[in-house]
Formats: C-alpha cells, structure tokens, sequence
C-alpha cells in the first residue's frame, strides 16, 4: 500500500510541475504579445497560472484533473525570473486589510513605464466580500481611467484569478504619500513658537503643487470618476530636483465610483472638493482641519465621520499661516460655516488656484491684511459685565462730605476676577469731580517694609499737587502747617516725599518710646489728611491687595476711617477673598 501511494505522489507532482510548465508557457506567449500592445488578449495572469478569455476551454481539462490547492501559488515574484528577482521585492505598504509590494521589471516585460510594478494584495487569504469588491472596483476604474488616457492615475496591468492572496498589478507610481511630503514641509516648526506666514519660496512651492492636485482631480472627474475617499495618503508626489518639477498621481480607487451619465459628476463630485480643500488646509498649515484624525489606509473606511473645527478655528490657524486670498479660498472650498461660495467642479478650484499662484508677488506683499482678522478684539476703556458695581463705587465717591457718606468701601474676589480694573474704571468718573485719586499696592515679597503702599500713595499726591503750581503748593504747605505745626519733620521722617510739599522741616523730633512714637505717628497722620482731605478738595485713597499689607498700615487705614472729623476722605481697598 505505502508503495503504491509513493508511486502516486511520484505521479501527481510531475503532473503538477508539467501543469505549471504548461501555464508558464502560455503566460510568456500571451505576455509578449501584450507588450506589443494587443491588451485586449490578457485579462487576468499570475505566475502560478494563468486565465484568459481565450484560453480556457483549453486550459480546464488540465485544471479539472488536479487539486489547485497543491499548486505552490505563493510565490511573491512575476515571470520565469522570480527566484533571481526575489531580492528586488519590497514591502512598500502593510496594513490590517493589504499590503503593497514593489516589483523591478528591468526587462520591461510587463510594459511598466517606471521600471517597476506594485503589487496590491489582500492580507486575508479568505477575506470578507467587502474588501474582494474594494479591490475589485479599483482595478475596473483603474482600466476604465487608462482606458480614457486618464494621467492622474497609474495604470491597471494585470488580475490573476488564481492567484492567494487575492492580488491586482498596478504600473508603478515613483514619490512619497503627500503626508510624507507635508511633513518635511512642516516638520522643522518648533511646536512652542508662535505661528508666521509662510515665507514666500514655500508658499510657490506649495501653491503649484495644490493647483497640480486640483488638476490631477479634474482629469479623473472628467473621465466620469469621482474617487470618494481623497486624504493625503492617497496622493503620490514626485519631484524632478533638476527641473524642479512636481508630478502627481492620485491612487486609492478602492471606494471610487464610476458614473455613466456625465452630468451627474457636478452633483456627486462634491464630497472630493470638500476633501480637496481639507488637503489643500493640511497642505499650507501643516495641521489637520478636523477635530480629530483618523489613519488613512489603502482599504479603510472612508472619512464620511470626519468633524470639521469651528470657522473660527480654521480661520486663525490659516490666516496665521496665510496671506488672506488663500484662507478665504480654502474656507470656501471645504464649504466652512459662514462661506457665500460653492464650488461645483474641480476646475473652478483650479482657475481660483491659477489666479492666486499668479499674483503671489502681489498678494504676499500686504501682511498688513492679516493683523485685523481673526482677532478678538475690545474696546480700550470699556468694561464689561460691571455696570452695577461701577455704578456703586462711583455714587460712593460723589457723596464724599456728604452726611452719612461711606468713608471706606471693600472690593473683594478671586485672583483676577478685575477688583483692580474696576476700581480705575471709577476713577475716571471721580477725577471729572475735582476729586484728588491716590493708589498704592502691597506685595506679599515686601510684608517687611511697613507703610510700603501708603508712602507709594502720597509720593503720587505729591508729584499730582506739585504740577498744579507753586501757589497751589504754599496753600496746602499753610493747611499742613496749622494743623500739625513742629511736628512735620515726623512725617517727612516716614514718608520723604510729602517734602516737595512741606519742605524740610526746621525742628528734628523729639525721641520718644518706641510705642509712643507709632501713637505720635497716627495722630499726626491723622492730622495731615485731615489738612489736605476737606470737602472742597476731597481725597481718596486706594490700596490694592490688603491681604498682604503689614499691620501699621492696617492700624493707620483704621484710625483714619474712624475719624468722624474727616469728611473729605473716603478710603477703598480690595483683597483676595479665596
């Protein structure tokens, strides 16, 4: 039995290899007369095997008489030279659903204009029909856009029936992925620095290559083909460094769709213009328009899900990046919120395209442009959401010396809630009312310094009273004198700046305790306002950040609110209440 099982597998594997003989022969036979130019001849080939609509009939009585499964159908290598070519295939692409394969035809046996075929595969040995109908509508709109000498497409060469995995041979297309070619664009902006145009050699650059891609679509649109799943992936970019030319294929054909009727394009194009304009936006900013990205693949599901960002969004990133004919172009083709434009070809995109490209001299010399859009803007001196409090405080300040007037007013909040903003709000209103405004501010760094704030404050009294004359000055040096006589040179000791006002004094001090010396000090603090604060000329006093003032300051903010004598003072302070 084991003997004449032997002889049968003896039998079987030189039927097979005289089988895959017979197929090779056959395969070179219709292969050369392909490359003569008769493709009507081949509709599907592999290497393992080989079908044509001639040759069937012929080809099935062999077929019928063997397991096609015990064919070695896995070779990766096209032609009679796969083993010495095998070294020259390449991986070009991997991904969950396919892979793509870069085969050198040195020969040109196969009439690959590029010196190399790609080979698409699916990675499932028994995949689902979903993808078997993806691959199989790119290769049928692949012939259909060669057949129409579409140049914005590579080629569909060949289709092997028999061959596993599931395959399709495409001319090949030499470059990098448009992603690949937006990131060395891009690549070397420093992610912290703050956004600048693009300089004007860029912007040539980047601008031809939008207006080739916008071509490439209208050529494949005119073939009556929209492509249906346009993402930078999907477009080859190819660089003649001599002539500095920039040649473009679009691949990715798995979701296109071919329509019989021409004028049902104008309707069906326009998710590819949209798409178009997210390209373009990814192409001059270097950032994507949606909120958030998606991996493009060869077979993976289309963008339909894609969010786009707020107009407001898009217009800062672009007119950050753009002179402002190429934002408004952009928000108008990807049909942005607000946009009173629709384009219904891709040929409209192109002439607009052609237009901006040349007059770039012009348009790239009026940055001026950019500084005014997208760029909130407020009112200087208005304040928003305060009217109430402003309103208070201000009607608090008139009613200075007025019976049962206020004589201390607290402005509390967070950190940054606008206590300060508000309170320099009404001293607008209050300087219009011959009412003296004065302002200092503690920090918490300089807790050690008593009376840091208070001494800031009168040193502005001081300057503010010196511009107003020499006469004005001897009146208040008068006022100051009768109330506090030979004690000035106590508060010049303290606050040094009131001697542009009283001058130097004459008498030195008397030394004291030092706990008599701070009572001294109030009462003939207390004294000076009372000189200078009256209802004619009245004074208010302002002290930012109470809650790190030192507690002298405090104690001298205290008796002067609690002096009922004074009626020409009011004091107001703010603090942090968290």
């Amino acid at each position: 039995m084991s003997s004449n099982t032997s002889e049968y597998d003896e039998e079987l594997n030189t039927t097979v290899s005289l089988v895959n003989q017979l197929y090779m022969d056959v395969a070179e036979t219709l292969l050369q007369e392909s490359s003569q130019g008769d493709h009507s001849l081949i509709d599907e080939i592999d290497n393992g095997g080989i079908t044509t609509q001639m040759d069937a009939d012929s080809l099935s009585l062999i077929c019928d008489n063997i397991t096609i499964e015990s064919i070695a159908m896995k070779s990766s290598t096209i032609g009679e030279e796969s083993r010495s070519q095998q070294d020259h295939d390449t991986v070009i692409y991997e991904g969950l659903y396919s892979r793509v394969f870069c085969f050198r035809d040195y020969a040109n046996k196969y009439s690959s204009h590029a010196g190399s075929l790609a080979l698409k595969s699916l990675s499932d040995e028994f995949p689902d029909d979903k993808h078997l109908s993806r691959l199989e509508n790119e290769y049928i709109i692949s012939r259909h856009l060669m057949s129409c000498n579409c140049k914005a497409t590579r080629a569909a060469l060949l289709r092997p029936e028999l061959r596993s995995p599931i395959s399709i041979f495409l001319e090949w297309a030499a470059g990098e992925t448009l992603t690949e070619w937006i990131k060395s664009i891009h690549g070397t902006e420093c992610i912290n620095r703050r956004p600048t145009l693009i300089c004007e050699s860029n912007l040539k650059s980047i601008s031809q290559l939008a207006l080739n891609i916008s071509n490439a679509l209208s050529e494949i649109h005119d073939a009556c083909v929209t492509h249906n799943n346009l993402s930078p992936q999907h477009i080859i970019v190819d660089i003649n460094g001599e002539k500095d030319i920039m040649s473009v294929k679009i691949i990715g054909l798995g979701s296109a769709s071919l329509l019989s009727d021409s004028c049902k394009i104008s309707s069906k194009s326009r998710k590819d213009i949209i798409s178009l304009g997210s390209i373009l936006f990814e192409m001059f900013t270097g950032s994507s328009p949606f909120i958030t990205e998606s991996d493009d693949s060869f077979f993976e599901g289309e963008s339909d899900s894609m969010t786009f960002k707020s107009r407001n969004q898009l217009i800062t990133i672009l007119t950050a990046k753009l002179p402002l004919d190429f934002a408004k172009l952009i928000l108008d083709i990807i049909e942005a919120k607000g946009s009173l434009r629709f384009f219904e070809a891709a040929r409209n995109v192109s002439k607009e395209l052609l237009t901006i490209t040349n007059n770039l001299g012009y348009i790239s010399s009026k940055p001026d442009q950019q500084s005014s859009v997208c760029r909130l803007k407020f009112p200087q001196g208005k304040l928003y959401g305060r009217d109430t409090q402003l309103a208070t405080l201000t009607d608090v300040c008139s009613n200075i010396g007025k019976p049962g007037a206020s004589k201390i007013v607290l402005v509390s909040g967070h950190s940054g809630a606008g206590k300060s903003a508000l309170v320099e709000h009404a001293k607008k209103s209050i300087k219009k009312k011959n009412i003296c405004f004065i302002s200092g501010k503690f920090d918490h760094l300089q807790q050690a310094k008593p009376l840091l704030a208070i001494d800031a404050a009168f040193a502005e009294y001081s300057n503010e009273i010196a511009q107003r004359g020499q006469q004005h000055i001897l009146q208040i040096r008068k006022s100051i004198i009768e109330a506090i006589g030979t004690d000035v040179g106590v508060l010049t000791e303290t606050f040094p700046c009131l001697s542009k006002i009283i001058g130097k004094p004459t008498t030195t001090p008397a030394e004291v305790h030092f706990i008599a010396a701070q009572h001294r000090f109030k009462f003939i603090f207390q004294m000076f306002v009372r000189a200078v604060a009256t209802k004619a000329h009245p004074l208010v006093l302002f002290l930012d950040d109470l809650q790190w003032a030192d507690v002298f300051s405090l104690q001298l903010i205290s008796a002067l609110v609690r002096d009922t004598e004074n009626n020409g003072f009011l004091f107001i302070g703010s603090y942090r209440d968290n």
